[in-house]
């Protein structure tokens, strides 16, 4: 089957790629919101109503405070991994040096920030996607929780590279 490649350097196979990671993700997404509004009718905070839930406390050596995560799938060159932050906890500053980088917000309520940038609020329904190499941290605001997943294709074993620990006074 022969390709065409169109004007905007993309071809058949990109945007076949493209669509089919969007038509997962909002499969994903729009599954997470029904659970989620049954579970809050029925009086039971959203997370504790979690499609994936948190299978081990994240390391204090890369974070800051309450850190939940779940690796849902890390085989050939992607990673999804869904994360649970609790109130005031934070990842640190961290790179990607081979890979782009898109953070869902599911649920609840964070701060993002590249360097250099200005930090800011990110909601459920915000999606992020950070080019390679640029520094970054997310994490909870001091009254909410943050769910989060992110989807990151790497062609490298260290796909993370792991800098400092954000201070009280970059996050506060």
């Amino acid at each position: 089957m022969m390709e065409t490649n169109l004007s905007n350097g993309m071809n058949d196979r990109s945007y076949s790629r493209f669509f089919g990671f969007v038509i997962v993700m909002s499969a994903v997404l729009f599954s997470f919101s029904s659970c989620l509004e049954g579970k809050k009718e029925e009086g039971v905070k959203a997370t504790e109503a979690l499609i994936f839930p948190a299978d081990a406390k994240a390391s204090l050596e890369y974070n800051t405070g309450d850190v939940y995560v779940s690796l849902l799938k890390e085989s050939g060159n992607t990673m999804i991994a869904h994360f649970i932050f609790k109130p005031n906890s934070r990842n640190f500053w961290h790179y990607h040096p081979d890979a782009e980088q898109t953070l869902l917000v599911l649920d609840g309520e964070g701060y993002y920030q590249e360097e250099g940038g200005e930090k800011r609020v990110i909601r459920k329904g915000d999606v992020i996607v950070t080019p390679p190499n640029v520094r970054h941290w997310n994490g909870a605001t001091p009254g909410s929780s943050i769910v989060c997943m992110t989807v990151t294709e790497h062609a490298i074993e260290n796909h993370a590279v792991q800098l400092r620990a954000v201070t009280d006074k970059e996050y506060n």
